[in-house]
């Protein structure tokens, strides 16, 4: 494409860049990538804002502690139940001006925030916070990244 032809199509590829910023795809690619990123929090075990932050570790992987592999396996990754029900229950909705990720588990915010929790009518107590969503700067290179990717896509279209 050379200067006359991009000035011919300038119009258009505004129209296209305009279509994309401000409608849906881009909020897409802002949450799959979003969702896909916090995911990665059960797999590491642990956030990562900078760099990786590991979360507190679990009773029952800690040996001399009275849960030492009682109840859940001591080996399995911490938050990581064998359905992997909070992991999956991630998803996103769009909202005016980006998009909002959530979970429908009633015990989210219990791990995110740490708060108090009992365990099959054990004593209460309270859940030591393992963030596993939160403001990244990795995520949001992620994203930029293939945002950038989509707004080179639009460009060279002939």
């Amino acid at each position: 494409m050379n200067i006359d032809d991009f000035a011919r199509m300038f119009p258009e590829k505004m129209d296209d860049l305009n279509a994309f910023l401000q409608g849906d795809k881009i909020k897409e690619i802002m949450g799959d990538e979003a969702v896909n990123f916090y995911k990665q929090s059960f797999n590491n075990e642990g956030f990562t804002d900078k760099t990786l932050e590991k979360w507190p570790e679990v009773e029952r992987r800690k040996p001399g502690s009275s849960w030492y592999k009682k109840g859940a396996n001591a080996d399995r990754k911490i938050l990581s139940g064998p359905l992997k029900q909070l992991q999956d229950s991630l998803t996103f909705e769009y909202i005016p001006n980006g998009v909002k990720i959530k979970s429908p588990m009633i015990y989210a915010g219990v791990h995110q925030f740490g708060e108090p929790a009992s365990v099959f009518g054990k004593k209460p107590f309270t859940m030591k916070a393992r963030p596993f969503i939160g403001k990244s700067e990795v995520m949001m290179q992620n994203i930029n990244s293939e945002i950038e990717t989509e707004i080179k896509t639009i460009i060279s279209k002939k």
